[in-house]
């Protein structure tokens, strides 16, 4: 999968999920500061920001399918990650499956959900 992503700085690699609505713009306050010390790259995920969206069911599952797709596309497997919301409970996610991430920091990953929220979020 083809994410859009943008990378600037230079050192360890950190991965910047955004979490649901947003986009790499939802880092951009943290960004420079960030990429002052590792080789920051802030994706958007699908049908957010320029990604289109996946062709077909979108979950936890599937957007962490087609993260996994960019890590290995572009070298990246093992990678240090940061998720904030649905991105948090993202990286778990990936970090759950094994030998995908590195490091792992999880910001507000929520798990109160209701309704529509439990399969979404618990299919992984």
């Amino acid at each position: 999968m083809d994410l859009h992503f943008v990378r600037r700085g230079t050192g360890r690699p950190l991965l910047l999920v955004h979490g649901i609505g947003g986009s790499w713009r939802s880092w951009n306050t943290l960004l420079d500061a960030l990429a002052a010390e590792r080789d920051v790259i802030a994706v958007d995920l699908p049908g957010h920001g320029e990604t289109p969206q996946l062709a077909g069911e979108n979950s936890i599952a599937t957007l962490a399918d087609a993260v996994t797709g960019f890590l290995t596309q572009h070298d990246l497997l093992g990678i240090d990650a940061v998720g904030s919301s649905m991105g948090a409970r993202l990286v778990l996610e990936l970090a759950r499956r094994g030998g995908v991430l590195g490091a792992v920091v999880s910001l507000d990953p929520g798990g109160f959900w209701q309704g529509w929220q439990i399969p979404f979020f618990y299919h992984s």
